[in-house]
């Protein structure tokens, strides 16, 4: 197989404010360390799959729509071939103006220059395309912690050790014929929610690439964030979790790091690549929505947040449903990769991998379209199923038969294959 590889700046040279914490109102006040956008082009037998990460909350759909139309166009990488996956990285700019202004304030000037950055990044990697050879590893790292509690009936977040997390860490590297390194695909299953400071930088998974690229020299590594609807980074005082500072965000990724570079001294598997991807695209309807009188009276209320969900529910005339795209890469027999514009429960991931145990599931790709749960989770309720969706601008909350739903349709990509 070939590989080419890039990766460029994403900083932002204008004033933003940045995603992920409604307590942060003001635009950013500095960089901590600079963000990336990365690619890699994977080709073999005529067939390609382009991977296009960033050191981002996620890609909005919106974003992702016009962004997959000029790939295209100067390109001619098809819509399947395209994979823009994100970070989650919740101390970076912002890519869609489709939610409310609280969650994420759409600066069109930052996404412009970020259009310009990405297609830059692949013309990159299209100019270094050589041949590779891949190895599978497969270990563990410690870095999250299931985050819902349930007390006095309701729902919290907070660390519970008594539900069991997904730790499996699965890293692919990428060899020239020489034995070096040329890349690296990292998946892992943690929100990259660390900090709160008001600065940009691109949390344990952009410093945990940016290390291992020192590490070795020439190399270009990705991360694909797993399914961490429902997972957080173990950062603990007592029973709550507790934001960190830049200092306290490098020791995670550097222990992340490490486990990575534990597993790349094992020996690894060689893979056979065959490559070949389809998408199934899967309504998921709502319930609790409001008539468009009400919608139009909250226009007006006291409430921000509930003026910004208003006027951006109107704009879609209060649609009752979200379309999840569900992403199949069937890399090799080895190991496939199911994509989710979503912010998926890890309960989807292990229901994937009792299928099929080379499947791998990565959220936050292609778009987004909220917090996606299990029936259970959202009868219990708590922020995920219920509190996001305001600031999602979703016009109710996701009927609990969305589990049955996204099941089959994982069930009928796996059986595909």
């Amino acid at each position: 197989m070939k590989l080419g590889v890039g990766k460029i700046k994403i900083t932002p040279e204008c004033k933003v404010r940045l995603c992920g914490y409604a307590t942060r109102a003001e635009t950013l006040t500095g960089v901590k360390e600079d963000i990336y956008v990365r690619v890699q082009i994977h080709e073999d037998k005529g067939n390609r799959i382009v991977f296009i990460y960033a050191d981002l909350l996620w890609w909005g759909s919106d974003f992702v729509f016009e962004m997959k139309k000029q790939i295209k166009e100067i390109f001619g990488f098809s819509t399947y071939e395209v994979f823009m996956v994100a970070s989650h990285n919740h101390s970076g700019p912002p890519t869609s103006n489709r939610f409310t202004a609280t969650l994420e304030t759409f600066e069109p000037k930052y996404c412009e220059f970020l259009k310009v950055q990405v297609l830059e990044c692949i013309r990159e990697a299209m100019g270094n395309m050589e041949e590779v050879h891949p190895r599978l590893y497969k270990g563990t790292s410690e870095l999250n912690v299931f985050r819902r509690v349930i007390e006095d009936g309701k729902v919290k977040m907070a660390p519970n050790y008594e539900v069991e997390a997904d730790r499996v860490l699965t890293l692919v590297g990428f060899y020239r014929p020489d034995e070096t390194l040329k890349a690296t695909l990292i998946h892992y299953p943690c929100h990259a929610n660390l900090s709160d400071e008001n600065f940009i930088q691109p949390d344990y998974p952009g410093i945990a690439l940016r290390l291992l690229d020192e590490k070795f020299e020439g190399s270009n590594s990705l991360f694909l964030q797993g399914c961490t609807a429902d997972l957080r980074p173990n950062s603990v005082l007592g029973k709550k979790f507790v934001p960190c500072n830049y200092d306290r965000v490098k020791d995670f990724a550097v222990s992340f790091y490490e486990d990575c570079c534990k597993i790349l001294d094992d020996e690894g598997v060689e893979i056979d690549v065959n490559l070949d991807s389809k998408v199934k695209e899967v309504p998921l309807y709502m319930e609790n929505l409001k008539d468009i009188s009400s919608i139009e009276e909250m226009k007006d209320s006291n409430d921000k947040v509930e003026r910004e969900w208003a006027e951006k529910v109107l704009e879609v005339e209060n649609r009752d449903f979200e379309v999840l795209e569900i992403g199949m890469i069937d890399y090799a027999k080895e190991i496939s990769f199911l994509t989710y514009n979503c912010e998926l429960s890890q309960y989807y991931a292990l229901f994937a991998k009792e299928l099929d145990a080379s499947a791998i599931s990565v959220s936050y790709t292609n778009g987004m379209i909220g917090y996606v749960c299990t029936k259970q989770q959202i009868l219990e309720g708590g922020y995920e199923p219920e509190g996001s969706a305001l600031y999602f601008a979703l016009s109710g909350t996701y009927k609990p038969n969305i589990e049955e739903i996204i099941r089959k349709a994982i069930k009928e990509l796996v059986e595909e294959r």
